[in-house]
């Protein structure tokens, strides 16, 4: 099954490292290590216990202000050889990047079929356009 990955297209965490988190996504509850896909936004949290700079992930609820894009780098290290952005995929308990969210930044979804408005917490990235990029669909998202 194809995966979601994302494209940023003009993030200010892209210019401000202190705007990337490193986290861990542990889903609704919070204590649950779970898989994700890049493109999701989630709330940070405080530091994991023990870890100095893994944070916790998870889905967020709607007084959340801390809401990032799910964004690790789509690179799979397999002898093998490349497998393209549509099969990676962020394991279970891995550390992943999430890069929080400013008014005005743009980010597209590839893969992702939902032309619908994304809503985390007190965010919303507005649903702005589709666009077709060789094989890719990507839905375009802009933070309001």
């Amino acid at each position: 099954m194809a995966k979601k990955f994302v494209r940023l297209d003009n993030c200010a965490f892209t210019k401000v490292p202190s705007l990337i988190k490193s986290a861990k996504y542990m889903g609704t509850d919070g204590t649950t290590a779970t898989a994700v896909e890049n493109g999701v936004l989630v709330a940070v949290k405080g530091l994991i216990e023990n870890e100095r700079e893994i944070h916790v992930a998870q889905d967020a609820v709607s007084e959340d202000t801390m809401i990032g894009v799910v964004c690790t780098p789509e690179v799979e290290y397999d002898e093998r050889g490349y497998h393209g952005l549509d099969t990676f995929e962020n394991k279970s308990g891995d550390p992943i990047r999430v890069g929080l969210l400013q008014k005005g930044d743009i980010f597209s979804v590839g893969n992702e079929t939902a032309t619908t408005d994304l809503t985390a917490g007190t965010v919303t990235a507005k649903h702005i356009a589709t666009e077709t990029s060789g094989r890719f669909t990507y839905q375009v998202y802009e933070v309001q």
